[in-house]
C-alpha cells in the first residue's frame, strides 16, 4: 500500500498541518467544538465518497480522504483548545501591583541552586493592599524553598516580578491544597528514596523524572557529550522497564496476560512519574501495539507511529511544538526509516549486537540532528557513539537501581546493591565526561 493511501498516515498528516495552520492564524474554537466537529467531517465525507456518481472515481482513495478529515479536525480540536485558553488570558491588575499569586502547579517543580522553580496556572492575584482579583495566565515563580511540590498542588506565594516582568520571585510557598494524585506521588516517591548520594541522585532521574538531586556538573557532561536523552523519560527507559517485567512475568503468566498487564502497569507509571510528552509517546506505542496483538492484528511501524501522534495530539494538546516531543518522534521516526538500511550497508564493516546498536542510534541521530542544531545551537559530532556506549551501562544501572528500592534496609544485600550502583555511576560520568570533550557543531 503506497504511503498516503495509508489511513494512519493521512490522519496524521491531516492533524499535523491542521495544528501548524492553526497555530499561525490563531484559530480559536471552544473544547466542546471537537466533538461537533468530527462526526459532521466523517459523515459527510462518507456521503460524498457514496453519493454523487462523478467522485466514484475518489473510492480507492476513501481511506486516505477519511484519514485526512478526520486528521484536520483532531488538529482543529486540538489547537483551537490551545488558542482558547491564551485567549482567556486576564492578569486582573498591572504586574507591578501584584504582591500575591494563587494558582495550581503545572508540573512538578525542580530545585536549582536550593530554589525551587515553579510554572504556575494562576487563578487568582492580590494587590499591596490586599484587594483580590480573578486571573487566568500561566508564569513561573522562582521561590526560596526545598520542599518538593507536585503537580496539580494549588500554591499561595507572596512576592513580586523582577523588572523583566516574566519572573515572579517569591517566598516559601504556602500550600493550600494537594490532590490525591500528587498525595499519593508525594508519599510513593518519599518512602522510595530514603538514601542519598549522586548514584541515587541519578536512579531518581532515569526512574522518575525527578533531577534536583543531579549535579550539574554531570548534567553539563550529558550535554555536551550529546546523551541528554537519557536523563529525559522517553520510549528507551520505557523498553528498559518492559524487558525487566517481561522477565517476571513471562514465567508465570500467558503471553496476552502478560502484555496486558505490563500495559497497566505503564499507564500507572506514567501517571505517578507525569505526563513527560515524550514518556507519554513510549507508553501509547506500547498501548495501541499490545491492543493490536490482542485484537489478532499486525501493525506495521509506520501506522503506529501515525496513530501514536494523532492520540498524543488528542491528550497533551499543548505539547504538540515542545522540544521534547518534537525530538521523541524524530528520534523514532529515523529508528524506523533508517534503521533496516543502515544494518543492510554496515553489515560489511559490523557484526550483531554491535551493528543493530548501531543503526538505531546513528538512524535517530540523523534525524534529530538538524532539530538539535536549530533548537539549541550546537550539535556533539560523537553523540551517537557515546549513546551506543553508555545505554548497556543504562540498562544495568535502572534494573540494579529498581532491586535497589526493592530491596531496601536488607543488611546485606543492599551495601552490595549500592557498591554496584557506585561503580556503575562511575562508568556513565567516565564516559558521558569523556565525550564532552569531543568536538561539537556550534552555531554563531
Amino acid at each position: 500500500m503506497r504511503l498516503f493511501q495509508r489511513f494512519s498516515f493521512a490522519s496524521a498528516l491531516g492533524c499535523g498541518l491542521s495544528y501548524v495552520a492553526g497555530a499561525c492564524f490563531r484559530w480559536v474554537f471552544h473544547p466542546a467544538t471537537f466533538w461537533i466537529l468530527i462526526p459532521f467531517l466523517y459523515y459527510g465525507t462518507v456521503f460524498l465518497l457514496y453519493g454523487p456518481k462523478y467522485l466514484v472515481r475518489l473510492r480507492p482513495y476513501r481511506n486516505s480522504l477519511l484519514g485526512i478529515i478526520i486528521g484536520v479536525g483532531i488538529g482543529l480540536g486540538s489547537i483551537g483548545r490551545v488558542n482558547y485558553d491564551h485567549a482567556r488570558f486576564y492578569q486582573g491588575m498591572d504586574r507591578k501591583e501584584i504582591r500575591v499569586v494563587v494558582g495550581t502547579l503545572q508540573q512538578d517543580g525542580y530545585q536549582r541552586g536550593g530554589r525551587s522553580v515553579l510554572s504556575l496556572q494562576v487563578h487568582s492575584v492580590e494587590d499591596r493592599r490586599g484587594n483580590r482579583h480573578s486571573a487566568h495566565f500561566a508564569l513561573t515563580a522562582i521561590t526560596h524553598s526545598t520542599e518538593k511540590y507536585f503537580s496539580g498542588d494549588l500554591l499561595r506565594i507572596r512576592g513580586a516580578f523582577l523588572p523583566e516582568g516574566e519572573i515572579f520571585r517569591g517566598e516559601v510557598p504556602v500550600l493550600c491544597h494537594r490532590t490525591l494524585l500528587a498525595s499519593l506521588r508525594s508519599n510513593i516517591l518519599g518512602q522510595t528514596f530514603r538514601q542519598e548520594g549522586e548514584p541515587t541522585a541519578l536512579v531518581q532521574a532515569l526512574c522518575f523524572g525527578i533531577k534536583d538531586g543531579l549535579e550539574a556538573d554531570l548534567t553539563e557532561s550529558f550535554r555536551k557529550s550529546g546523551t541528554s536523552h537519557i536523563l529525559a523519560l522517553s520510549g528507551m527507559h520505557v523498553g528498559i522497564l518492559v524487558l525487566l517485567l517481561q522477565a517476571v512475568l513471562s514465567p508465570v503468566f500467558a503471553p496476552f496476560t502478560t502484555k496486558a498487564i505490563i500495559g497497566f502497569i505503564l499507564f500507572l507509571y506514567c501517571v505517578l512519574v507525569g505526563p513527560f510528552p515524550s514518556l507519554v509517546r513510549a507508553v501509547l506505542m506500547y498501548g495501541i501495539y499490545t491492543i493490536a496483538i490482542l485484537c489478532g492484528r499486525r501493525i506495521h511501524p509506520l501506522d503506529l507511529l501515525s496513530h501514536t501522534f494523532v492520540v498524543s495530539c488528542v491528550l497533551l494538546p499543548h505539547s504538540v511544538f515542545s522540544y521534547s516531543n518534537i525530538l521523541s518522534f524524530a528520534a523514532v521516526g529515523g529508528i524506523l526509516f533508517l534503521t533496516l538500511p543502515l544494518q543492510r550497508y554496515f553489515r560489511t564493516f559490523f557484526f550483531d549486537p554491535f551493528l543493530s546498536a548501531f543503526s538505531v542510534s546513528l538512524g535517530a541521530q540523523i534525524f534529530t540532528a538538524p532539530l538539535t542544531l536549530w533548537f539549541f545551537s550546537r550539535l556533539p559530532l560523537f553523540g551517537w557513539l557515546a549513546s551506543i556506549l553508555v545505554s548497556p551501562i543504562i540498562t544495568l544501572f535502572m534494573w540494579i537501581g529498581i532491586l535497589s528500592m526493592i530491596t531496601n534496609g536488607i543488611p546485606f544485600l543492599d551495601p552490595c546493591l549500592q557498591g554496584i550502583l557506585k561503580f556503575l555511576y562511575t562508568a556513565i560520568l567516565y564516559v558521558a565526561e569523556g565525550f564532552a570533550q569531543a568536538p561539537a557543531l556550534q552555531l554563531p
